[in-house]
């Protein structure tokens, strides 16, 4: 059809064609100046209008690539317990419950948890949607098969305390009921414990559980599925995982996660360097000032860990003089040990607890703790001296902060020696038999609660933790509040009567808490928890974690733009 020939049809374009021949050149120019401003305006307009309604939203896609120091040989919420285990954990496993990056538990696998009255009685109801990695569903019977896994002493879990007198009553496909013999406020917490696949587990006798390859070639129900474990010499070298599109918390953002493996720090920051992965956890904070990377992409968190002096004077006599303990806390200089060991990436501590905001500092006075030690009159006859060895784990940090801490007290007349063992002989022999006199040690402390483990009476022996054999009545009343009452007023009162007396008895001195210290070197955005249970919890909501983003139009802001729109008209 002739285009000229709707011109001639249509009268309107044969007014304004008509009134267009009948202009002056100068006529016309105005014209087109006015129409050139028109579309200015209004392209204007639209741009206005898209920065004032249209949202940025992560969409689908895009990779990342971490590299770890060590390799994981438990891949299994019920055996994991080294944090390469973790970290693997996190992203193929789900439990009932999670912890977003505030703290706060959330429904992961359940659909529902109701609790009764007296909080001995925990109903829970699982997903209908809700299955693992190879699309069988997630039932009771999966729930009660890891729990049973977890409590059987043969297995050897890391979990088994917190299971402790539990019990599981399986009413329905989807439907449990956990019964605790005493109220436990945190058990929420604790069924964030990954759920493994009954089926696929069922045929293994303990002995065979902690041996089989299903341990490295793990089925979850996490955000993440693996799909190829490459390996040297039947050594894990790269796990390559994939979204899990039927996750109950929703499809992760992030196609594919590669996670590669190294022998030490030293080839992790070479492959970091030379752009073989984006991400990295587990450097020590010296060699993070060597990185050339923005401050932006290092990202930290305040890890639960208490690091403190533990005293046990069944070893050392002196040591249960008071006195002479405030004198040893006195002389250590902790902001020294934060500033030198770790490069500002911690926090220095005068309590129990890492995340306490009130808990003040401690005083660092050498002179003055010098005249507290010589109250003690056996070390004032013993010519001012007091011999002590003080025991740690073979690790660089600790054997920097020990260096320290025997300087400090070498200026106020204590001859310290330091001793080393590895973790494991440390764990297995030392603690265990309380063989040492003071003891530089880190305990995990995520609540108020988890101090019933270190030093609650009733855990002097092993495997309790009350590695100071320290009793009190009172403490000890005090941390069954914490850990039972559910009472908040109750429980905040029991606290500050517990950091009270900590403070005027001196069970321990404590030191610092470290960061966890993650550093990046992509566009990915990365939801990071402000406090860390534990290094894995980078990995709490990596399902929200995104590379790309896109611009769209909130359907709630449709009345919102049409009045926008109508205001520029008129």
């Amino acid at each position: 059809m002739d285009i000229r020939f709707l011109y001639k049809k249509n009268r309107a374009f044969q007014k304004i064609n008509s009134l267009y021949k009948t202009m002056s050149p100068e006529k016309v120019l105005t014209l087109w100046v006015l129409c050139f401003f028109a579309c200015i305006s209004f392209f204007t307009s639209l741009a206005i209008i898209n920065d004032r309604f249209l949202v940025t939203v992560p969409v689908y896609g895009g990779s990342i690539k971490e590299g770890l120091v060590g390799t994981p040989r438990f891949i299994n919420p019920v055996l994991a317990l080294t944090d390469q285990d973790k970290d693997l954990v996190a992203v193929i496993f789900a439990g009932l419950t999670k912890k977003t990056v505030g703290g706060e538990v959330v429904l992961d696998l359940a659909d529902s948890i109701q609790e009764s009255e007296d909080g001995l009685r925990y109903v829970v109801k699982i997903k209908d949607d809700a299955r693992f990695h190879d699309g069988k569903p997630v039932t009771s019977e999966d729930i009660a098969f890891t729990v049973d896994k977890v409590q059987n002493p043969i297995i050897k879990s890391p979990h088994k305390v917190e299971w402790e007198g539990v019990d599981v009553e399986i009413t329905g496909t989807k439907e449990l009921t956990f019964v605790l013999k005493k109220p436990f406020p945190l058990f929420m917490e604790t069924l964030s414990l990954g759920i493994i696949p009954k089926h696929i587990w069922k045929n293994l006798n303990e002995d065979q559980f902690s041996l089989s390859d299903l341990n490295v070639r793990a089925i979850g129900a996490g955000p993440y599925m693996l799909q190829k474990v490459v390996t040297e010499s039947g050594i894990p070298t790269e796990l390559q995982l994939e979204a899990f599109k039927h996750y109950t918390l929703g499809r992760p953002y992030l196609q594919t996660i590669t996670i590669s493996t190294y022998q030490n720090e030293k080839y992790l920051l070479k492959a970091f360097t030379d752009g073989d992965i984006q991400r990295v956890h587990g450097i020590s904070p010296e060699k993070i000032t060597t990185l050339s990377v923005a401050t932006s992409s290092i990202k930290t968190s305040l890890l639960p860990r208490t690091f403190a002096v533990f005293f046990n004077p069944n070893k050392a006599t002196p040591l249960a003089d008071k006195n002479v303990r405030l004198a040893l806390q006195m002389a250590i200089d902790k902001e020294r040990i934060v500033r030198e060991v770790f490069y500002g990436y911690g926090k220095t501590l005068n309590g129990p607890y890492p995340f306490d905001a009130n808990q003040g500092t401690s005083e660092y006075n050498p002179e003055k703790a010098r005249e507290l030690l010589l109250t003690n009159k056996t070390i004032k006859k013993a010519s001012s001296t007091l011999e002590i060895s003080l025991t740690t784990a073979n690790t660089d940090e600790m054997k920097k902060v020990a260096e320290l801490i025997k300087s400090d007290w070498q200026k106020i007349g204590v001859d310290a020696s330091i001793k080393i063992y590895d973790v494991s002989d440390l764990n297995q022999n030392i603690i265990k038999d309380r063989d040492f006199q003071v003891l530089l040690f880190g305990a995990i402390t995520q609540t108020p609660s988890d101090l019933y483990a270190f030093w609650h009476s009733s855990q002097r022996t092993y495997p309790g933790l009350n590695i100071s054999n320290y009793v009190s009545k009172t403490l000890d009343q005090n941390l069954e509040i914490l850990r039972e009452s559910r009472d908040e007023t109750e429980k905040l009162s029991a606290y500050d009567q517990v950091v009270k007396e900590f403070k005027e008895e001196i069970p321990g001195i404590f030191l610092f808490s470290p960061s966890l210290i993650y550093v990046t070197n992509d566009k990915n955005t990365s939801i990071i928890p402000e406090y860390s249970y534990d290094a894995s919890s980078r990995f709490s909501f990596i399902e929200q974690w995104f590379r790309y983003t896109d611009k769209v139009w909130p359907k709630t802001y449709k009345k919102d733009v049409i009045q926008f729109i109508q205001n520029i008209i008129h």
